[in-house]
């Protein structure tokens, strides 16, 4: 079980080794819209110019940096778990208005590459630390706390209300310290197993990819799982150790029985949990009931 902290860094990590020389960048979201990679290249590094107003602040990462030894030597982030973020600026609020970055799944990546002022690629982030990133970039950037609409979930009220939220109190939880990469799934009903390692934000962009260039159909099955275990395997092998040929992988997947299906699900079920909060009170009927924090357009506003 993750341990669940409330603010403040995690404890200094074991770091690990992984060479992650599979990691990609743009290309596949540019195979389907040329412009997004050149238009997202000219826009994902912050320039230095004559106004610099914001200093880099430290912010904790809920994976304690030890999955990135191999991409960097940031003593921040390898040995301390922290990586330095600067606020966002109007160049950034740009990039949450550009349809086209949102539509391809890069604009997390790119908003992240404009504010990190640590060593590391964007790209590289895990997503398992990119949404966490996320609400602490709000906070340093537009203030702690924030306030959105809620509807009750009693049916015999379902009225809307404004709740608070104040980002450096929410509760998140930390990789658990036993998850090493790569992951080695075996699967109970098949008895192959799977080594992947953990999807990172550059895996959201060849998931565009792939799903931009599938026939639509209006019998479309929900392929999340499919995609995201066909972008973060590394390898399949079967009872016998054998491996199997990277061209099969879909087909093995798709193959799958229930029972292995759901232990890949449960694998890669990891999340902060910092987007849900618990035992929100109506106050028109006080009944109680759980939600999860909104991060649409209105999230990086005052």
């Amino acid at each position: 079980m993750a341990e669940t902290k409330k603010g403040g860094p995690p404890d200094a990590p074991k770091v690990e080794d992984l060479d992650l020389s599979l990691a990609r960048n743009l290309d596949a979201a540019a195979t389907v819209d040329p412009e997004i990679k050149n238009i997202a290249k000219a826009s994902s590094s912050r320039k230095k110019g004559k106004f610099n107003f914001i200093k880099s602040e430290l912010i904790p990462l809920p994976s304690g940096g030890r999955f990135y030894k191999q991409l960097t030597k940031d003593t921040d982030i390898v040995k301390k778990g922290t990586i330095r973020m600067k606020a966002m600026t109007v160049k950034e609020e740009e990039i949450l208005s550009t349809p086209r970055f949102l539509k391809a799944g890069i604009a997390t990546r790119m908003i992240l590459e404009r504010c990190i002022d640590s060593d590391i690629d964007a790209k590289d982030i895990l997503l398992f630390d990119s949404n966490f990133l996320m609400f602490y970039l709000r906070s340093i950037s537009y203030g702690d706390e924030y306030k959105f609409n809620l509807q009750c979930s009693n049916i015999s009220c379902e009225k809307k209300f404004d709740h608070l939220v104040r980002i450096s109190e929410l509760p998140f939880e930390e990789m658990p310290d036993d998850i090493k990469e790569p992951l080695k799934i075996i699967l109970p009903v098949s008895n192959y197993s799977v080594e992947a390692i953990l999807p990172r934000l550059y895996h959201t962009e060849e998931i565009y990819y792939r799903n931009s260039n599938r026939k639509k159909s209006t019998t479309d099955s929900d392929q999340r799982l499919l995609d995201n275990m066909l972008v973060t395997t590394l390898a399949i092998y079967d009872e016998e150790g054998t491996a199997i040929d990277e061209d099969d992988w879909q087909e093995f997947f798709e193959a799958l029985p229930g029972g292995d299906a759901a232990t890949l699900r449960e694998k890669f079920a990891f999340s902060t949990n910092i987007d849900e909060i618990k035992d929100i009170e109506c106050p028109y009927c006080n009944a109680t009931f759980d939600g999860t924090i909104p991060m649409g357009p209105e999230f990086f506003r005052f």
